[in-house]
């Protein structure tokens, strides 16, 4: 097993598909930034690549800017954030979440040994990594590029990567696309949906598990709190059980009455990581 510092990304591409409305129903700021940031440890924690916000009835919304703000801050590491985000109502109650604590946002103290930090181009040749003082490069890079510093204490040498190219994980990046879901999934080689009237997850688990070994990419999507992907599917003019390969119910048997969407996310991800590790990836 790797040290944190080296937990590396996901060999098949894992995207996560939210409606724009997630929290929309909740009143209070405090409470939307607390709930999303439960969905932001999940997705951290299970390692996923993308975070892609659809608009269920096609429409932009506030809210879809909302989670971005608050993804985004949070895939940031500490010491970056007051650098790159400027005091905003969105973010108000951001800080007192707890931090991801990604392999490439390290603790304080972690100078000493091997490991990779967000760092972000603040000047021609200067690279801000968290260190107390800038890093000096020849490479032309762009101000306000983000990218990655490996740090070797043996060598004192620093070798800056692409975010792209990153050997470790290193968080997940949030979009909002104008897309309808059949549209949007289309990219992927496995197509998995959440519902209630689904398939029972362990009637597909082999079939699943067969698929994602073969997979460079799988998206999971989700409804929302007033309507299910199915509803969705109508509402956007495709066939659900057409467009994906796979609509499982990841709570057969619930003993709630509804299963909130941060909780299917934890459930769902859960169940494609036993996946992954029964077949050995």
């Amino acid at each position: 097993m790797p040290r944190f510092e080296e937990v590396p990304r996901r060999r098949t591409r894992l995207d996560v598909l939210l409606p724009s409305s997630l929290t929309a129903e909740v009143p209070h700021l405090r409470e939307k930034t607390f709930r999303l940031g439960l969905v932001a440890r999940f997705l951290a924690a299970f390692r996923v690549d993308n975070l892609i916000l659809y608009h269920e009835d096609l429409k932009p919304n506030k809210n879809a800017e909302l989670i971005k703000d608050i993804m985004d801050y949070l895939n940031t590491a500490p010491y970056l954030r007051r650098r790159l985000f400027p005091i905003k109502p969105s973010l108000r109650y951001a800080g007192s979440l707890p931090p991801l604590n990604i392999p490439t946002h390290p603790e304080a103290g972690s100078e000493g040994t091997f490991h990779y930090r967000e760092g972000v181009v603040v000047s021609p040749g200067r690279v801000d990594a968290g260190l107390g003082r800038l890093i000096r490069t020849k490479r032309p890079l762009k101000k306000g590029t983000r990218l990655l510093v490996a740090i070797d204490p043996e060598s004192r040498e620093y070798r800056l990567i692409s975010k792209k190219r990153a050997p470790v994980y290193a968080g997940f990046k949030t979009s909002i696309v104008p897309e309808r879901l059949d549209e949007l999934v289309a990219q992927y080689d496995v197509k998995v949906a959440t519902s209630r009237l689904g398939r029972a997850f362990q009637d597909s688990a082999r079939q699943l598990a067969a698929r994602l070994s073969a997979a460079k990419s799988a998206c999971i999507a989700f409804g929302s709190a007033k309507r299910g992907l199915y509803d969705i599917a109508k509402l956007q003019g495709f066939n659900l059980d057409e467009v994906f390969d796979f609509v499982l119910n990841v709570v057969p048997e619930q003993g709630v009455r509804t299963i909130r969407t941060e909780e299917a996310v934890c459930v769902a991800l859960t169940i494609v990581s036993a996946v992954e590790l029964l077949m050995g990836r």
